[in-house]
């Protein structure tokens, strides 16, 4: 029963949420979201005390930060993500992932093509933005959500959820066929660096798929080593990069420039927030997303390394490396390799984009708590006999 009203409450945030990033205008009272907060809450204060006996010191422990940083982030700042974050990944303790992934994966295609075909039709409104990319100038869409990137983000992180659940079930023919729709929305998108991460993820997937017929396996140590270390090294990167950048040199600049301005911008926000054990209650991000507006007047911090470490400051971004740590180790032990690869890839592109904590793009965070075995036992479609999967 707790685990039907964990999805019901999920699927409402979700929807919820999902609809924020579109250009539909909502008036949805803030009694629904506290409604469904509530619902939320409730399943993880009940999930953790029933299975309490099964937890491990460092699930728990980890969780208990997690949830503490929300609290406190919210009462001193009114603000609800990292607490959102906390209770949707503490509710889903034993939930079924692939549940889960499956209204995930319809509610989110819905929504998106409900906005394409409206944003196309108009119903509301597609933003169109000028970027000046070289000589040419280039009209980017975003197709009836907030922005270009976002967009993209979208269908990136449904195709990553979509894949997870498919597990060594994916075929040749999938991998083309996500390629292809990824060329699609980066024709209208222009989203360069999201677009990169998704080729990145197709290329590692037909290469393990290739090396798995080949009877290749990787050793448990090194796997194990690999998820500790993946999204600290990737952090690190991004922030040496930033540190280092200096506008007077002539890669450096390109590089920025190929990264839409993330390393200059970075930069101006390490001298204006600097590095604090909980980040800054005045941390300002001024977005784009209202049309129109040219890459030069860009002001919004894309990476989520960055972005959080000024946002929440060091002690969130630890746990948040030991959350993804602790999630590599669980496909590590169920030999899952291919849900590795796609934290990998996910650990990656939070160099260069913003959705960590975003459940309504990214629920990769409940791989630390749901039931990954059930990933293995069949199939994502639904079918006829299989429709009990989502009733609740």
């Amino acid at each position: 029963m707790s685990e039907a009203l964990y999805l019901a409450g999920f699927t409402c945030y979700l929807i919820f949420f999902y609809l924020q990033t579109t250009t539909f205008s909502l008036d949805i009272p803030g009694a629904v979201y506290s409604m469904v907060r509530g619902v939320l809450c409730f399943c993880f204060l009940y999930r953790l005390w029933y299975y309490r006996k099964e937890t491990g010191v460092a699930l728990a422990s980890t969780l208990a930060a997690f949830m503490g940083l929300g609290l406190f982030f919210f009462v001193s700042r009114g603000d609800l993500m990292v607490l959102d974050a906390a209770l949707i990944t503490g509710g889903a303790y034993r939930v079924s992932f692939r549940k889960i992934g499956i209204l995930y994966v319809f509610t989110g295609a819905f929504i998106s093509l409900l906005a394409l075909v409206c944003s196309q039709t108009g119903v509301i409104v597609d933003y169109t933005f000028l970027t000046n990319y070289g000589e040419q100038e280039n009209l980017r869409h975003s197709l009836g959500i907030i922005y270009p990137t976002d967009c993209f983000a979208h269908i990136f992180y449904l195709a990553v959820t979509y894949f997870i659940l498919r597990w060594k079930r994916i075929t040749y023919w999938e991998i083309a066929g996500a390629g292809a729709v990824f060329a699609v929305f980066y024709y209208f998108t222009s989203a360069r660096a999201d677009m990169a991460g998704a080729v990145l993820m197709l290329l590692l997937m037909l290469i393990i798929k290739i090396a798995s017929r080949k009877g290749f396996e990787i050793k448990k140590t090194f796997r194990q080593v690999f998820s500790w270390l993946l999204m600290p090294v990737c952090a690190a990167v991004i922030f040496i990069m930033t540190y280092l950048y200096d506008p007077d040199n002539a890669f450096m600049y390109k590089l920025d420039f190929m990264m839409s301005y993330r390393l200059s911008l970075g930069k101006k926000g390490m001298e204006l927030y600097g590095f604090k054990l909980l980040g800054n209650a005045n941390f300002a991000e001024n977005g784009n997303a209202n049309g129109g507006v040219r890459n030069y007047a860009y002001v919004f911090y894309d990476s989520a390394y960055v972005k959080y470490l000024f946002k929440y400051g060091i002690i969130l971004l630890a746990v948040l490396f030991v959350v993804y740590a602790l999630i590599g180790l669980r496909l590590s032990r169920k030999n899952m390799f291919y849900g590795m690869v796609f934290i990998s890839v996910i650990a990656m592109s939070f160099i260069i984009e913003h959705h960590m904590l975003e459940l309504s793009y990214n629920i990769t965070l409940l791989l630390l708590t749901a039931d990954i075995s059930t990933i293995l036992q069949s199939s994502p479609y639904i079918n006829k006999n299989n429709m009990n999967d989502i009733m609740a």
